[in-house]
């Protein structure tokens, strides 16, 4: 005990001086200057990507933001280690919260320089080229597939000895010889991917290779980044380990280890999902064409998709002529004896979004209705339940692409199975042949692709179906037995009340991904110029990269976030009413 005493620095104590101490709060300094100076110049900037200035005020706030967490984290790392201040001095109180100035102060200052470390990284893996790597490592791969096949028969070898007793010798022959051969396999195609095609050999290629990422490397703003990398990286490992001087508390310690797990993530989130959601809804609200400056015009785009007028036709008139300026005709309906039109602004937007809809009520029972039925088909415990559970769900994860040529052929008017099909039927039945045009008669086209869509849809539903079903218990079923319930009625009764949870979820993803539908239309009908594929989806990618109108293309998105949102809120409302109803 009086050990312990002794080492656990008391509350009068001060936090002793590293040997570091002035060049890590040099280094905040160092580092607050830099990122004021960089935020001032951002926010100067004359043109920044025609993004417009409200993006790079933005940026400049976040890096300036940066800049005076940095000074601040100097000042106190400062105060801890040079102004003798003890324990009981380190305390300030900010409203009702009393923050430990001591403890904070390292937190920051980690959490500065990991963060700091991760983007000079990014940054200097760009310089190197790493980006573009990318996609010649998977022409590596591609051209070196053979070598891959190490992996499987690695792996093999593995499963093999995972069957033999846990004491077997064999057992642990044969995990070190398959984890091996997976390894070498692995080596050898990375190490011949990285080669350059061109050279003579694959060491002649890795030699080539490596001489131009040397050479790379040796530039000055890539040695300059290598430098700022290390730094980073020092600084922050070095305050991890300031643990004891800090007199860190174990709950400090957890929160400080937990964020630096999640930092690689977050970092990718802020940088890939959190910043292009923010600069997508600020385009929204702008005129951006990816050519011009983005231009700040309000609710404008809103206005114009939104904007809709009923009018009635004397007779006699066109609909053009009674419509006001810049709308044209959507449709038109009749009441009695009089004739009425309604134009819109956008009207292919509201095509699009009656697309859309059309297709998320034929999506919705043809892939949740099969799917239940599978479910309780394979949960009746028959032969190869396994096999057949695999070979439904295959679809789910092929590729749309891959599975639209198929789909193509099969719906082919002239050598599709589907037609040839529907000919042997009628003509068996005396009927006259429809010849059903599947992918260019617009008032088809739809089903078309709602079929294929359905298709790969009932594998994944009818394996969330079967989990939902085997989670049920048998002794519900036997006691409904027992007061002789039948099977339907047990299926009214039981079943699709137990199954609530989990239809719900197979509800709304089906929903939200009928609604997000874009790459079944696109690689299934593609060349038909008919508005019967447009989903809005379909018509945000014309709007935003084939008319490169970004800001009405950010509109169009962020009115089908919203769609979405209230469509599942609404659908959690009503599921909650059914829970509670059935509770």
């Amino acid at each position: 005990m009086a050990a312990i005493s002794q080492a656990r620095p008391t509350t009068n104590q001060t936090t002793p001086v590293t040997p570091f101490a002035i060049p890590v709060v040099l280094w905040h300094v160092f580092l607050a200057g830099a990122s004021l100076y960089a935020a001032v110049n951002i926010w100067q900037l004359p043109d920044f990507y025609t993004l417009g200035s409200i993006v790079q005020q933005f940026l400049g706030l976040v890096v300036g933001a940066y800049g005076l967490l940095a000074l601040v984290t100097a000042f106190i790392l400062a105060r801890v280690w040079f102004m003798g201040a003890t324990e009981a001095d380190l305390t300030l109180r900010l409203g009702k919260n009393e923050i430990e100035m001591r403890g904070n102060g390292r937190l920051c200052a980690m959490g500065i320089n990991y963060i700091g470390m991760v983007l000079a990284g990014l940054y200097l893996a760009h310089l190197l080229g790493v980006d573009s790597g990318i996609d010649y490592l998977a022409e590596g791969l591609f051209r070196n597939v053979t070598l891959l096949l190490g992996l499987p028969l690695g792996y093999l070898l593995v499963w093999i000895g995972w069957r033999l007793h846990e004491s077997s010798p064999t057992r642990a022959l044969l995990e070190r010889v398959g984890l091996g051969i997976m390894g070498i396999s692995l080596m050898l195609v990375l190490l011949a991917s990285l080669a350059r095609p061109e050279a003579d050999n694959v060491v002649g290629g890795l030699v080539s290779h490596s001489v131009m990422f040397i050479q790379g490397w040796l530039t000055p703003p890539a040695l300059i980044t290598t430098g700022v990398v290390a730094v980073f990286g020092a600084v922050a490992i070095h305050m991890t380990r300031q643990s004891a001087a800090f007199n860190e508390k174990t709950s400090q310690r957890e929160t400080w280890q937990g964020w630096l797990f999640l930092l690689p993530n977050l970092i990718s989130f802020l940088l890939f999902f959190a910043g292009p959601l923010l600069l997508s809804f600020y385009l929204s609200f702008t005129n951006y064409n990816a050519i011009s400056p983005a231009e700040f015009i309000g609710l404008e785009n809103y206005a114009d998709m939104f904007q809709l007028s009923v009018q009635q036709v004397p007779a006699g008139q066109t609909a053009a002529s009674v419509l006001p300026a810049l709308q044209t005709q959507l449709s038109e309906f009749t009441i009695g004896a009089q004739r009425y039109v309604i134009g819109a602004r956008d009207p292919l937007f509201w095509i699009s979004l009656g697309n859309t809809i059309r297709y998320c009520l034929l999506l919705l029972p043809m892939s949740i209705i099969p799917a239940l039925a599978l479910a309780l088909l394979l949960n009746s415990k028959i032969p190869g339940m396994k096999f057949y559970r695999a070979l439904f769900f295959i679809p789910s994860v092929a590729a749309v692409v891959g599975v639209a040529l198929i789909w193509k052929w099969l719906y082919d008017p002239v050598i599709g199975y589907i037609n040839y099909a529907i000919s042997s039927i009628t003509r068996f039945f005396g009927l006259a042949d429809p010849q059903i045009l599947w992918l260019t008669d617009t008032n088809v086209l739809l089903l078309a692709v709602v079929i294929m869509a359905a298709w790969q849809a009932v594998g994944f539903n009818t394996v969330i179906f079967l989990a939902g079903l085997q989670g049920i218990s048998r002794e519900l079923y036997e006691a409904a037995t027992v007061d002789g319930a039948g099977g339907w009625q047990r299926f009214i009764s039981i079943t699709l009340p137990m199954l609530a949870p989990t239809s719900f979820f197979i509800l709304v993803t089906t929903l939200i991904a009928g609604l997000q539908a874009f790459n079944e239309f696109y690689a299934l009908v593609q060349e038909n110029p008919t508005n019967a594929k447009l989903t809005s989806v379909y018509y945000l990618q014309q709007m935003g990269f084939e008319r490169f109108q970004m800001g009405y293309a950010s509109a169009t998105a962020w009115v089908l976030f919203a769609l979405i949102f209230v469509v599942t809120l609404v659908q959690f409302r009503l599921s909650n009413r059914a829970s509670a109803y059935a509770d």
